[in-house]
C-alpha cells in the first residue's frame, strides 16, 4: 500500500504540474503577444518612417549635389565677375544649358549680384541668355535674394512661392563664389508633390504616414485633406490643424518632437488619438524642416494574428496537460517500478564492487538491461588490466611519435630562419643608406619569416634607380619568386642600365617568361609580380617613373597625386605597356606601396586599410623628416589591425630630394 501511496502521489504531483505549466503558458503567452504586436508595431512605424524620409531626401540630396556643381562652374565664376562680357556669358550658359537636363524637373535658375539679373529657364522655357527679371530690394517678394546673399551657409533649402514666376516649389539656392567674393546665387526649383503622394496613402488599415511642420506643428501632407493647413506645403497661412490638437497628452509629443529636432534618429512615442491607443514616430528632416511621422492604430493594425495565436496557444496548453497525465502513467508503469529495484544494485558497481548481480525479473527492455549488465560487469574487470598494459605501450609510441616531429620541426624552422637571412642579404639596406641616406625611408613586413616583397636599389655615374616588387604570393612560395625576380632585374639593369625604367619592365617581363617557359605562365598560380621603379638622374630637376600594378603617391602637405603604372603584372597572361612618367621632385614626397599595406584588414567592420585612408595619411605627414614618417605609418598600420593577423607582405618606399 505504501508503494502504491506513492505512485499515485505521484501522478497526483504531474497532473497538479500540467495545469500550473497551462495556466503560465497561457499567461506568458498573453503577455508575449500583446509585447510583440507592441514591439511589431514600433518596428513597422520605425522603419517605414526611415523609408518615407530616404523617399524625400533621396531626389532632394541629388539635386543639391547637381546644384553645388553648376555654381563651382569656372565660366559661370568668370561670367558673373563680369556679367556684360558676352564671350563669357555664352561659354557660361552652354555649360548651363547642359546641366539643365540633368535637374529633377529640367529647372534652373541664377542670379548675377553685379548687375542683379535673375534667370530662370525649366522644360518650357529654353536657355535663351535673357533674364526674367531683375532684383529690387524694395520689393517684398526679393527680399529671399538679398537675406541669402548675406548668409554665411554655402547653401539654403526652403519652400517658397515665386510670385514673379508664379512657382511654389522647393528651392535650392547656392552660393557663387570666388576667392570669398560673392558673385551670385545658382541653384534649381522642383516640386515634391508626386514624393509626398507616394506615401501619404496608408500600406494597410492603422497606419498612417505624414508630413508636419516642425516650427508650426502644421500638418502639411496626409491622405484626410481635412486636417492638412489651407495652401499645401509651404504655406504662410494661419489655418489648419496642428499634430498638438489631435493627441490626447501634448507634454510626451513636445519632448519628443524636441529630442527628434536634436538628432538625426528616428524618435518613436505611444499616445493617444481620439480615444485609441498609437505608436507615433518622427524624423526631422532640417534642410526642409519638417518632420516626416507615421502614426499606428494599435486597435486596428493587424501586423499579427492574435486571434489565431492565442487560439492555438490554449490547444496547446490542453494538449499539454493531458499528455504530461497520461506520461506519468507510462513512466511509472514501465520504467520507474523496474529501476527502484535495479538502483541498489547499481549503487554496489558504481562503488566498484563488479561481483554484485542484477536480479532479472522481466523478459523486457529493463530484463535485457539487467543482463547487460551483468555481462558488463564481468568484463569490465578483465579490460581494465588490459587496458591499462594498452596506455602504456600506446603513450610510449606517442612519445616517441613527439620527438620526431619536434626535430623535424626544429629543422624546418633553422631552413626557413636561414632562407630569411638569405633574403634580407639582397636587400639594398647598406647601398641605400650611402647613397641616399635621410632621402629615403622603408617600411619593409614580410607576413612570415620569409615573404614575397622586397626591394632594389641601383647606380651609376648619372643617378639611380629605385624600386620595390610584390610577387604573387608569401611565405617560401613568396621568397622563391623574389630570386627569380632580383636575377630578372638584374639581368635587365646589366643589359639596358637605369635611366628607363619602361624599358626594364618590358625586358624583366621577357627574362621571366623565359625563365617559367611562357606558354605555361598564365597556368600557374604564382608566378606574376608588382614592380614600380624610380629613376632619379644627380644634376636633374625630375624623376622618371614606370610601374606594373604599382603606383607612384606623391603629397606636398596640400594634396595627394596618384601616378598610376601600367595595369598589367610582371608575368601576367597578356604582356603590359609599359610608359614612362616624367615628374618634377622639388617640394614633393614620393611614396611606392605593394597591396599589402592597402588590402590589410582592421578598424571595426575588418575592412582594408583602402587608398583614401592611405592618401589621407600621406597628406598629414608629407612634410616631416621620413625617418618620422616611417615611424608614423607602421604605428598607423598597427593601431587599424588592432588583433587581426596580417594579411600579407608589406613594403613602403618613400623618398624626397631638394634641388
Amino acid at each position: 500500500m505504501a508503494r502504491w501511496g506513492l505512485r499515485w502521489k505521484s501522478l497526483l504531483v504531474l497532473i497538479l504540474a500540467g495545469v500550473i505549466a497551462s495556466f503560465i503558458a497561457l499567461t506568458l503567452g498573453w503577455y508575449v503577444v500583446a509585447e510583440g504586436r507592441q514591439y511589431s508595431a514600433k518596428t513597422y512605424s520605425e522603419n517605414y518612417t526611415e523609408l518615407n524620409y530616404q523617399k524625400i531626401l533621396a531626389p532632394m540630396s541629388r539635386e543639391l549635389a547637381l546644384a553645388k556643381r553648376l555654381a563651382q562652374l569656372g565660366t559661370v565664376e568668370t561670367w558673373f565677375a563680369d556679367p556684360e562680357n558676352q564671350v563669357n556669358k555664352d561659354a557660361a550658359l552652354y555649360d548651363i544649358n547642359a546641366f539643365k537636363q540633368a535637374f529633377e524637373d529640367g529647372a534652373i535658375f541664377f542670379a548675377t549680384d553685379k548687375d542683379l539679373a535673375y534667370y530662370y529657364y525649366d522644360e518650357h522655357l529654353p536657355v535663351d541668355g535673357d533674364p526674367q527679371y531683375h532684383l529690387d530690394a524694395n520689393v517684398e517678394a526679393n527680399k529671399w535674394y538679398f537675406l541669402t546673399r548675406n548668409q554665411t551657409a554655402p547653401y539654403n533649402i526652403n519652400v517658397d512661392l515665386n510670385e514673379q514666376l508664379h512657382k511654389t516649389k522647393i528651392w535650392i539656392n547656392v552660393l557663387v563664389k570666388h576667392q570669398g567674393e560673392f558673385l551670385g546665387l545658382a541653384g534649381t526649383g522642383f516640386e515634391l508633390g508626386r514624393f509626398i503622394e507616394s506615401f501619404t496613402s496608408s500600406p494597410q488599415p492603422g497606419v498612417q504616414p505624414f508630413v508636419i511642420n516642425a516650427d508650426t506643428l502644421k500638418i502639411e501632407a496626409h491622405s484626410n485633406s481635412g486636417l492638412v493647413s489651407i495652401g499645401g506645403m509651404g504655406s504662410a497661412r494661419e489655418d489648419g490643424i496642428t499634430i498638438m490638437g489631435l493627441v490626447e497628452d501634448a507634454e510626451p509629443l513636445q519632448r519628443a518632437i524636441a529630442q527628434a529636432k536634436s538628432g538625426t534618429e528616428v524618435v518613436t512615442l505611444r499616445t493617444r488619438i481620439s480615444g485609441e491607443p498609437y505608436v507615433l514616430s518622427m524624423r526631422y528632416m532640417p534642410d526642409l524642416n519638417w518632420l516626416v511621422a507615421t502614426s499606428v492604430n494599435l486597435n486596428e493594425v493587424r501586423l499579427l494574428n492574435t486571434d489565431l495565436i492565442m487560439a492555438v496557444g490554449i490547444v496547446f496548453a490542453v494538449l499539454l496537460m493531458v499528455v504530461l497525465i497520461l506520461f506519468g502513467f507510462a513512466v511509472d508503469r514501465l520504467v520507474l517500478q523496474p529501476l527502484r529495484q535495479l538502483q541498489q544494485s547499481a549503487k554496489a558497481i558504481s562503488q566498484g564492487s563488479y561481483e554484485v548481480r542484477l536480479p532479472v525479473k522481466y523478459d523486457d527492455e529493463i530484463g535485457d538491461l539487467s543482463r547487460t549488465f551483468n555481462t558488463m560487469a564481468q568484463q569490465v574487470a578483465s579490460h581494465t588490466a588490459e587496458l591499462e598494459s594498452r596506455v602504456k605501450a600506446r603513450t610510449q609510441e606517442l612519445e616517441q611519435s613527439n620527438a620526431q616531429i619536434k626535430e623535424a620541426n626544429r629543422k624546418i624552422g633553422d631552413s626557413i630562419d636561414y632562407a630569411s637571412l638569405i633574403q634580407k642579404a639582397i636587400l639594398p639596406d647598406r647601398q641605400m643608406q650611402q647613397f641616399l641616406g635621410e632621402h629615403h625611408s622603408v617600411v619593409w613586413r614580410p607576413r612570415d619569416i620569409v615573404g614575397g616583397d622586397f626591394y632594389v636599389f641601383h647606380t651609376n655615374s648619372e643617378g639611380c634607380l629605385l624600386g620595390i616588387v610584390d610577387c604573387a604570393g608569401h611565405g617560401v612560395p613568396g621568397a622563391l619568386m623574389t630570386m627569380l625576380m632580383r636575377a630578372a632585374i638584374d639581368k635587365a639593369v646589366n643589359e639596358l642600365g637605369i635611366s628607363d625604367p619602361a624599358k626594364l619592365l618590358y625586358s624583366i617581363d621577357q627574362t621571366v617568361r623565359s625563365m617559367l617557359h611562357e606558354e605555361n605562365v598564365s597556368n600557374q598560380v604564382a608566378t606574376n609580380a608588382d614592380v614600380g621603379l624610380v629613376y632619379i638622374h644627380q644634376e636633374g630637376d625630375t624623376l622618371r617613373f614606370s610601374g606594373a600594378k604599382i603606383a607612384l603617391y606623391a603629397s606636398d602637405g596640400q594634396v595627394v597625386e596618384k601616378h598610376q603604372g601600367c595595369r598589367r603584372a610582371i608575368g601576367d597572361r597578356k604582356v603590359g605597356e609599359y610608359m614612362n612618367q616624367d615628374l618634377p621632385l622639388s617640394g614633393w614626397t614620393y611614396y611606392m606601396t605593394t597591396d599589402g599595406y592597402l588590402d590589410q584588414a582592421g578598424g571595426d567592420k575588418q575592412f582594408g586599410f583602402g587608398n583614401k585612408r592611405f592618401e589621407s595619411l600621406l597628406l598629414e605627414n608629407a612634410q616631416r623628416p621620413l625617418s618620422q614618417q616611417t615611424a608614423r605609418f607602421a604605428e598607423a598600420l598597427d593601431d587599424y589591425m588592432g588583433d587581426l593577423p596580417q594579411r600579407d607582405d608589406i613594403t613602403l618606399l618613400s623618398f624626397r630630394f631638394e634641388h
